[in-house]
């Protein structure tokens, strides 16, 4: 025992000390604590908005899901309609809706505010309406409708038909400066028609007489549908939004990635005239896009006489170049006016007939276009389909060439529709395509009161919670 004690001797006895702080280490302490509130109230703040945010764009995101269902299931668009299928727009009821999703997301299950968050005022406004930029708006979204959809291929595509369209314009163009000149020869010598046969005659009078009967085999299935040109979106006075254009609707491939969405979306004559629609809106829409007029009839008049005048100039001009038609129409020519012995008549005579019979070889193409064939880029002697001594029996039995003698292959009628709109401007498309949707749109139940400038892909809210003030701009995407 008394070795061990002295190995671990008693521990000494501590003294007892008396405990103080200093005024610097006090206010040490102070500026530390007041540092860690400050600090906390930040945290509490950040968190706060960062909430207050998040429900703002839950909220936001909650609106943007009540697009116009019908627009989106028949043209793929995605439009918020503010006047709820009213007809008159309700920016107070999107601002009530608005309210009521923000709010669900910083209400708790107790009924209280989370993270001490309370709404107290929404507005909406700013916005972007389908309509705006003289349909801009849709013009962009229809394109991405497109792009989303078939991939960026289509637009390289459509260079090269392009480069085609432009060929054909200049021809037809070729076409009409020529067809006046020869006409003013002829009207000229109006004193000798007297010596010229009834068959010469008979060749001045072709185009003159066209009507949608030569062109369409089945009359009884043209459609009988018309609209009021004053209430279409592109006539009548629009509510004006905060869309603005890019200034690029104009350019080659944007436009024809619209013009694919046209063809995609909307219906055509050569369609139709197999399948008529016993109600709807307008039957030829593309025709409506092209020609602007009130009835189906008046307008794919006006399409068929477009395209008659493109293909006459087509064939026209390989009647000039041509040595053994060119040399036939020559015969008949002197055949039917040999007795004037004027050459200048003559001459006059012989561009008649070519541009006769360019015509009727025009009708049977346009014929067989609405009837689903194709026609050859390049017209070559065995797709010549009506011979000279056969020309005037086709226009008392139309359909004596309906069936092609050797099936061709190349360009549709729709090929050609997409000619004519790649003619028209990017407004023009944008607004007679909201025409033609808008009145397919107000024919469905529920739908009656819908406008498309009503329609809005856009818009800036303004929220305040408290202290809280956010604002966002939304839109589809």
């Amino acid at each position: 025992m008394i070795f061990l004690r002295r190995l671990f001797p008693k521990a000494a006895v501590c003294k007892k000390r008396s405990g103080q702080i200093t005024v610097y280490l006090a206010l040490v302490f102070l500026v530390f604590t007041g540092l860690y509130l400050v600090c906390l109230q930040s945290v509490k703040d950040k968190l706060q908005r960062f909430q207050a945010e998040q429900a703002v764009e839950a909220g936001l995101f909650s609106l943007f899901s009540e697009y116009e269902p019908h627009l989106f299931a028949q043209y793929n668009l995605f439009y918020l309609d503010t006047s709820f299928g009213s007809g008159t727009e309700k920016t107070e009821e999107i601002c009530s809706h608005l309210w009521h999703f923000i709010d669900q997301n910083i209400t708790g299950n107790s009924g209280n505010g989370l993270y001490g968050l309370e709404l107290s005022g929404v507005n909406a406004d700013t916005f972007v309406r389908a309509t705006d930029g003289k349909g801009a708006v849709f013009y962009h979204q229809a394109i991405q409708v497109m792009k989303d959809k078939v991939g960026f291929s289509l637009a390289e595509d459509w260079v090269l038909q392009d480069m085609m369209q432009e060929n054909i314009e200049e021809q037809s163009a070729r076409f009409e400066k020529d067809c006046a000149a020869y006409e003013g020869k002829v009207v000229d010598y109006a004193d000798e028609e007297a010596e010229l046969s009834e068959e010469a005659e008979g060749f001045d009078g072709l185009w003159k007489g066209f009507t949608l009967s030569h062109a369409v085999s089945k009359t009884d299935a043209l459609s009988e549908k018309a609209i009021n040109l004053e209430r279409v979106p592109s006539k009548r006075e629009l509510s004006v939004g905060f869309g603005v254009a890019d200034g690029n609707e104009d350019n080659l491939l944007q436009k024809q990635w619209f013009i694919s969405y046209l063809c995609e979306h909307l219906t055509q004559a050569q369609e139709r005239l197999e399948e008529p629609r016993a109600d709807g809106y307008l039957d030829y829409q593309l025709e409506y896009v092209i020609a602007g007029e009130d009835s189906d009839k008046k307008n794919l008049d006006q399409v068929l006489q477009k395209l008659l005048l493109v293909r006459e100039g087509i064939n026209y001009l390989y009647l000039l170049t041509h040595p053994e038609m060119y040399e036939t129409a020559e015969k008949l020519a002197k055949v039917l006016g040999g007795l004037t012995g004027s050459t200048a008549l003559l001459e006059s005579l012989k561009h008649l007939i070519l541009l006769g019979w360019a015509y009727g070889e025009s009708v049977v193409e346009v014929r067989q276009l609405l009837n689903g064939d194709e026609l050859a880029v390049i017209k070559t002697k065995e797709d010549w389909q009506v011979p000279l001594s056969g020309l005037l029996k086709l226009m008392k039995k139309l359909d004596t060439y309906d069936a092609q003698k050797k099936k061709q292959e190349g360009i549709t009628y729709e090929m050609y529709l997409r000619m004519f709109l790649s003619f028209q401007s990017a407004e023009t498309l944008s607004m007679r395509a909201i025409d033609i949707i808008e009145g397919e749109i107000r024919r469905l139940e529920g739908c009656e009161q819908i406008h498309m400038d009503h329609c809005i892909e856009q818009l800036t809210t303004q929220v305040w919670m408290q202290e809280l003030y956010l604002e966002r701009i939304y839109q589809y995407e």
